[in-house]
């Protein structure tokens, strides 16, 4: 009877992904219409599938090639009247993209139509008209939030939760810092803390071995199975100057397949002379327990649809628990551990009221990063980041939105037991919290 019942569960959780799938591909379409606004839709999907490519075999590799001209061809034809912020970010993008895929003609053959086509996308965005807003409008952004990201709730109540993250997490970041020095305000004690010497290390070896150390502390705690750790490596690499246009931060992709066969963890800033003090904790973030280990079970399920289905809601959230999951499990118990995830809690907070100021017309791009370069950024670091959260309205509330449901999901039916409750979580896939919350509630009942 409980495997029927289970079975009929998991049956309506697969409807009701589809549904809403269905609905928000139809409005983003038809609606949103970012195909016919940003040029960076386009560039960052042939980036990316060129990229993807490289190390396969020479028939994917041409199969590529040959479908890149007509792909850029129809953004030309889709991209009629864009906001003049996206044209900009467009044609940034696109130099670093011609530089990147000029520098491949000496590896791979048949690259020159594509230069052609950029060369045409690049001449019609310089002359396409433009317009100066770039934001949604105020009931589209409302159903971004509400619906399509999943936060089940309007502008006002995700302004109210940010804000309630900001002064819990300035509550834990005064308490950490005067039980580490008495007297002193916690951006005193964040000043006063010394970066991890890289010693005969780059950047790049430093993030290698935090990766490795991470996972084997999963492996030893049972969240990952030793067979998965060794046939889904996490590689570590700089951040391409072609993606440099559109990303603001460090990342992680996994290519679709399954079995999954491992990720990448893309570093900025790689050269850079010492690393940020909270390096582990983006580490853990990117890779162990966070997007790649959601990302290896995600695509290990034995149910197919899930395994492609990615929820900004539930990824970011997931990764930003995965970093407390850390702590729950006794990996992250420096001395100022607590201080610098108390920080980056904040930091993801403001980030994300910076985004919802932007798309609501409360704050233009310059007063924005402003609000940024109190907590660590240039003013020109802070402008190109924020030019970067237009692109994507409402992404960067997903963080601290996303990290609260799994809080309140695991305060409710953890029990104790962080490992258990995340490998609870990994088993379904990205089915949304509505849909997590029904299975955590009645496997408690089976339990019980």
């Amino acid at each position: 009877r409980q495997k029927k019942e289970a079975d009929s569960l998991d049956l309506a959780i697969d409807i009701s992904i589809l549904h809403r799938l269905i609905s928000t591909l139809q409005e983003e379409l038809t609606q949103v219409r970012l195909h016919e606004s940003q040029p960076t839709h386009y560039l960052t999907i042939a980036s990316i599938g060129l990229g993807q490519t490289l190390d396969e075999d020479l028939d994917l590799w041409h199969q590529r090639v040959k479908n890149l001209p007509p792909f850029l061809d129809e953004a030309r034809a889709n991209l009629k009247r864009v906001p003049t912020l996206f044209r900009d970010l467009g044609l940034e993008m696109l130099k670093e993209t011609r530089t990147w895929i000029a520098s491949l003609q000496s590896l791979r053959p048949g690259l020159a139509p594509v230069l052609e086509a950029l060369d045409r996308l690049g001449e019609h965005l310089k002359r396409i008209p433009t317009t100066k807003e770039f934001r949604l409008n105020g009931e589209f952004l409302e159903a971004i939030v509400r619906y399509h990201l999943g936060c089940d709730t309007d502008i006002e109540g995700i302004y109210y939760e940010l804000d309630r993250e900001i002064q819990e997490a300035e509550a834990i970041l005064t308490r950490e810092a005067n039980r580490l020095s008495p007297g002193s305000s916690w951006l005193q004690v964040l000043d006063s803390l010394c970066p991890s010497p890289l010693h005969q290390k780059s950047i790049l070896g430093l993030y290698r071995e935090t990766v490795l150390q991470l996972g084997h502390h999963c492996l030893e705690h049972g969240l990952i199975s030793e067979e998965l750790l060794l046939s889904c490596p996490v590689q570590v690499a700089p951040t391409p100057s072609h993606l440099s246009a559109i990303r603001s931060a460090s990342s992680y992709t996994m290519p679709p397949g399954h079995p999954p066969k491992g990720g990448t963890f893309w570093v900025i800033n790689a050269l850079a002379k010492t690393p940020p003090l909270d390096y582990q904790m983006l580490a853990a973030h990117e890779t162990y327990p966070g997007h790649h280990l959601l990302d290896v079970h995600r695509w290990s399920l034995d149910r197919a649809l899930r395994r492609p289905i990615e929820f900004p809601l539930f990824y970011e959230g997931w990764a930003c628990f995965a970093e407390e999951l850390m702590a729950h499990t006794g990996y992250f118990r420096g001395p100022a551990d607590g201080l610098l995830l108390a920080k980056r809690r904040l930091w993801r907070a403001i980030r994300g009221r910076v985004d919802l100021d932007i798309q609501t017309g409360r704050r233009d791009l310059p007063s924005a990063a402003q609000i940024l370069t109190p907590l660590g950024m240039s003013k020109n670091q802070a402008l190109s980041t924020v030019r970067k959260y237009a692109l994507n309205p409402g992404y960067q509330l997903c963080y601290t939105v996303g990290l609260r449901r799994f809080r309140h999901l695991y305060q409710k039916f953890g029990e104790n037991n962080p490992v258990e409750f995340a490998l609870k979580v990994l088993s379904q896939g990205e089915i949304g919290f509505d849909n997590l919350e029904h299975v955590l509630s009645r496997q408690k009942i089976s339990k019980d």
